[in-house]
């Protein structure tokens, strides 16, 4: 997310000074939408701070080790950080196992609950009958031509304009089908230099996609499956509103058996008495 006020150093400020009259954990998230999914999940006695942006969480969390400050976790998305073995420098940083938390989220029964809230059962069971797969799978196999041009961008410094893959600009609504050859087409013709993307994208690694996927498609992408194909949304419920659905709609209680989860009660275990989770 992008950086607002904070850098490094005033979000180091901010702690120490919070510290005063604070004894309990810290819990340091990226940006806005992190606070409003940790706030009704945490410790009563564990501080929620947003770090305006993941590198300053990461530089923050790293400067407070260096200061042998106790108590802080930083918690951020993992994005391409596990693809491109970038480590992040921090016992005290932990990373979602998969691209993002929206992408956690996806993975979860939040999923299987906005569908039952917002979709239409009989269209959702027509629709996995006639593909041989879930709705999940489906979702996913969607994302990933734009999670891989993104990390294809990334990993080999092409010079993509981002604001090129607009998903809804390749999306079939009435079929719910991405159009490949399209959005391919529409990168190759836009960006500002020469490159030979599909040469780019067969150098990448299989990997599993839940790294690759970000999680902002993946919600674009269910918003615009739920429009015809898997409901009949009205147009006014958009991505923040089911990225809302979902953020609710996962238990504390899974989020813990989860890889991620898991690496936070660890985080507990290990740095007695503070607390970041409710129970």
């Amino acid at each position: 997310m992008p950086i607002g006020y904070k850098d490094p150093g005033t979000l180091v400020a901010e702690i120490k000074m919070t510290r005063d009259n604070h004894k309990g954990a810290f819990l340091v998230v990226e940006g806005t939408s992190d606070v409003r999914f940790w706030s009704p999940l945490i410790n009563r006695d564990c501080e929620l701070v947003s770090g305006e942006g993941k590198q300053n969480v990461v530089s923050g969390i790293v400067r407070l080790d260096s200061l042998d400050f106790k108590g802080v976790l930083g918690v951020v998305d993992g994005d391409y950080d596990f693809l491109n073995g970038v480590i992040l420098g921090s016992v005290n940083i932990v990373a979602t196992d998969v691209h993002d938390l929206e992408c956690l989220l996806c993975q979860s029964s939040a999923l299987d609950r906005v569908l039952a809230e917002l979709g239409c059962l009989k269209k959702i069971q027509r629709f996995e009958h006639q593909v041989g797969v879930d709705v999940r799978t489906s979702l996913l196999n969607r994302a990933e031509i734009f999670g891989r041009i993104r990390w294809a961008s990334q990993k080999f410094n092409l010079s993509i304009d981002t604001r090129v893959i607009r998903v809804p600009r390749f999306v079939d609504y009435q079929s719910w089908t991405v159009d490949d050859d399209k959005l391919m087409h529409a990168i190759e013709r836009e960006t500002s230099c020469e490159i030979n993307l599909s040469t780019s994208l067969a150098s990448l690694p299989s990997v599993d996609p839940w790294y690759v996927v970000h999680g902002a498609d993946l919600i674009e992408l269910l918003r615009i499956g739920l429009k015809h194909v898997l409901g009949d949304i009205p147009n006014s419920i958009g991505t923040r509103e089911i990225a809302r659905m979902l953020r609710v709609a996962i238990s504390i209680e899974e989020l813990k058996t989860s890889d991620f989860g898991d690496s936070i009660r660890i985080w507990e275990t290990t740095n007695h008495p503070f607390k970041v989770y409710s129970v």
